[in-house]
């Protein structure tokens, strides 16, 4: 796979694939696009996208065509006396390029019974812990 632009960083997900973050996508699409406040946020949230991505709760393939996956877990937004737990998604192209990522208050995501979760890390652990 070649890349385009300039690599802000590289991981791997639980499944061997590669993800990627340009700098170009981090500084047009999760910086510059939202307000001051939400900047800062998603800034401070890069190093739990990271990690995130290495152990996701779960990958889902977006319903659409687009191949796009989103990687969910949990983050954690530090604000004076108070951290709050928010569900944090990752969204990436099929190829493994960063979208984009945010913190919500909730979700709801409609997922196809048959090949929309396409990484669950709860069976995983199942799995390993039956061998054992």
């Amino acid at each position: 796979m070649k890349i385009l632009g300039n690599v802000r960083w590289k991981v791997f997900d639980p499944l061997g694939n590669e993800i990627y973050l340009t700098e170009e996508s981090f500084q047009t699409h999760i910086i510059k696009d939202h307000e001051d406040a939400d900047s800062t946020v998603r800034t401070k949230l890069e190093e739990q996208v990271k990690l995130l991505l290495q152990n996701p709760c779960l990958v889902i393939k977006v319903q659409d065509d687009s191949g796009r996956r989103i990687y969910l877990d949990w983050g954690f937004i530090a604000r004076k006396d108070i951290i709050y737990i928010r569900p944090l998604l990752v969204v990436t192209e099929a190829y493994g390029k960063v979208v984009t990522w945010f913190a919500k208050r909730s979700v709801n995501i409609n997922v196809p019974k048959d090949g929309g979760i396409i990484y669950d890390r709860r069976i995983s652990y199942l799995q390993i812990r039956q061998k054992i």
